[in-house]
């Protein structure tokens, strides 16, 4: 009898329709230092069989293509040589069987190395699928029919070295009519030695200076970065308005004391509805 295997690979805790999460991890933001080089994060099986996991430690960061929409890269060898940490991180265990309702604690620790002042990062990829996965039913040809949901979610272990700081350069910022909403880019650069973790707010006032609009974004920038805002056009009334956007290092997700502090950075530019 010939068996048949179909795997379905999720990324980022997206999961197909139908699908059950399988395994919780906590935090998703892992930060350790030349001080303290042990850190550790949590895995739990809130599914109803027994998961088998795995964890791996990948190199990529975050970019955005034209239209804003971020993407991975996990291909850059050369950055990969400059801020990358795989080949140093140690973790502990690697692979292991969560039992339903059961948690795992994973350690890691990062190997010393003559490491230039700055910030430098990897990604834990946990890997999660059944113990023993349900067999499906049998066809009229004979055929048993398996599926295997293998799911896969990317977190990140940063490690600080040094003197560490991070800036915003605004490249470009902005305005495009659409036919049914303005759209507002800004194309900056990370600057300084470390990521950019926080957020991005975009502000529109109109000509007495009332604020009409408040748009959020959290957002972590590793290098080049655009980020697109989209204001509908029934939102805002005939008249002149001011747009500001402002990079700031506090987001909701990740305490303060884990983030590398700048002072905001901002940029405006003045735009009109007929």
């Amino acid at each position: 009898m010939k068996k048949l295997s179909f795997i379905f690979l999720l990324l980022f805790g997206v999961f197909l329709a139908g699908a059950k999460a399988q395994i919780t991890i906590a935090p998703t933001m892992v930060f350790i230092d030349q001080q303290e080089r042990f850190g550790s994060f949590l895995v739990l099986n809130g599914s109803n069989q027994a998961q088998e996991v795995s964890i791996e430690f990948p190199f990529g960061y975050p970019t955005t293509n034209n239209e804003g929409n971020v993407q991975m890269v996990y291909d850059d060898s050369s950055r990969a040589q400059q801020y990358g940490i795989s080949n140093l991180v140690k973790g502990f265990p690697q692979n292991f069987v969560l039992q339903p309702g059961q948690r795992q604690t994973v350690r890691m620790t990062v190997r010393p190395k003559d490491f230039s002042d700055g910030t430098y990062w990897t990604r834990i990829k946990t890997t999660s699928s059944a113990q023993n996965p349900p067999i499906g039913e049998e066809t009229e040809d004979g055929i048993t029919a398996q599926i295997t949901y293998k799911f896969e979610q990317v977190t990140t272990l940063f490690y600080k070295h040094g003197d560490t700081n991070t800036g915003i350069e605004i490249q470009n910022f902005t305005q495009q009519n659409a036919e049914d909403n303005f759209k507002f880019i800004a194309d900056v650069n990370r600057s300084g030695n470390s990521p950019f973790l926080g957020s991005i707010i975009l502000t529109v006032t109109d000509s007495d200076g009332n604020e009409i609009v408040e748009k959020r974004a959290s957002t972590s920038i590793y290098f080049e970065y655009r980020q697109v805002f989209e204001i509908a056009q029934n939102e805002l009334e005939n008249g002149k308005y001011t747009a500001e956007i402002t990079f700031e290092t506090q987001r909701p997700d990740v305490p303060s004391e884990n983030i590398i502090q700048m002072e905001p950075v901002s940029q405006s530019i003045s735009f009109t509805k007929k």
